[in-house]
């Protein structure tokens, strides 16, 4: 099977890619929380809030997920359209399990993150994040 094949170091990765996860996703709630706090209405909290979450993980995963990868100007905008295709993804899952399978909203809310996850990391690993020009196997994209 091709997953058998991978490489040792790519569980670390999509352990820390979570990590990272987790962190962006605390400092994303906690702007949007002080962001209401202060009175902001709460299209412009989640704006200033999902922002930071982005810097967040665009500095870690750069600096710690894929750590020995080059980072420059293209790498952000290809982060920023990873983001963009794994959240639209993540909505498209969102809008069947609330409107076509007619389930609960918070169910709803919450089943597209499993995908969204898997696609986001998948982009980063293999496109935004990408090797050095290598003849290997893993340089997919």
């Amino acid at each position: 099977m091709w997953f058998m094949r991978l490489p040792d170091k790519i569980h670390a990765r999509m352990a820390a890619f979570s990590l990272v996860g987790v962190v962006n996703t605390a400092v994303g709630v906690c702007v949007i929380l002080i962001a209401r706090v202060l009175g902001a209405h709460a299209i412009v909290a989640n704006i200033f809030g999902y922002g930071a979450g982005l810097i967040v993980s665009f500095t870690l995963n750069s600096r710690i997920t894929f750590q020995k990868r080059s980072v420059n100007g293209y790498t952000v905008v290809r982060f920023l359209g990873a983001f963009g295709a794994a959240f639209l993804v993540n909505i498209t899952v969102v809008w069947m399990v609330a409107d076509v399978l007619r389930q609960h909203g918070l169910l709803a809310s919450l089943a597209g993150v499993p995908l969204f996850t898997v696609v986001f990391y998948l982009l980063c690993e293999y496109w935004v994040f990408r090797r050095a020009h290598t003849n290997t196997p893993e340089q997919f994209f």
